[in-house]
């Protein structure tokens, strides 16, 4: 069995206070953005999110700053079995969304499950750029963003999850009732940051210090 990492800070709390935040600082050789399933099958496929488009621009405005600062960036696309009617391998709708495709030289991680880390090399990919900070984004919120954050806060990494560059469906409840994407993008965020992730946008990392 892989051993977690272990890290020399704390882990996020709401009884401690916000690390990632304006004015903040970042080291930008130990943290790594991570894009989750910005993929066609999102945009206009059969999981079409309602609020992808506002969520891709979002991801775009993160994808620049990235770019800008000097952090590195890994792309996770999901790729279903070549008979599989989503997210089948050479397919349209298992193609990187306009604007969010992979750059030459940039780390490329394919997987099969919600979280990015299972059955993946993504740890060992982390392990060797020496990373301690993730700040995670993508699709859908309350599936693979919502898995990878919390398998890499139980394996010692300081979390934060993008907000607005991350997106999910209306999902039916037990009781039968659609409910709304919003409501669940919300949901999940708020469980997320009780104790796993800090919830953080775009807006707040451009106004944070990256040295």
């Amino acid at each position: 069995m892989e051993k977690a990492h272990e890290r020399p800070y704390p882990a996020p709390d709401r009884r401690r206070p916000a690390s990632l935040h304006a004015g903040a600082t970042l080291v930008a050789a130990k943290t790594a953005v991570v894009l989750i399933d910005y993929q066609n099958e999102y945009r206009s496929g059969p999981l079409a999110l309602p609020d992808e488009p506002t969520a891709s621009k979002a991801a775009r405005q993160l994808r620049a700053w990235v770019d800008q600062v000097g952090i590195a960036v890994i792309h996770v696309l999901h790729r279903a079995p070549a008979t599989a009617p989503i997210f089948a391998p050479d397919t349209s709708g298992a193609a990187p969304i306009a604007g969010l495709v992979p750059a030459e030289g940039e780390a490329v991680i394919h997987k099969h499950l919600p979280s990015a880390f299972t059955g993946t090399g993504l740890a060992d990919v982390l392990q060797a750029g020496g990373i301690e900070t993730l700040l995670i984004a993508g699709y859908m919120t309350h599936n693979c963003v919502d898995s990878t954050a919390r398998e890499a806060f139980h394996r010692g990494y300081r979390v934060g999850v993008v907000a607005d560059a991350s997106a999910t469906r209306d999902l039916p409840g037990p009781d039968g009732k659609t409910i709304p994407a919003a409501t669940v993008h919300a949901a999940v965020l708020a469980g997320l940051g009780d104790r796993i992730a800090e919830i953080i946008d775009v807006a707040t990392l451009g106004a944070m210090k990256v040295n």
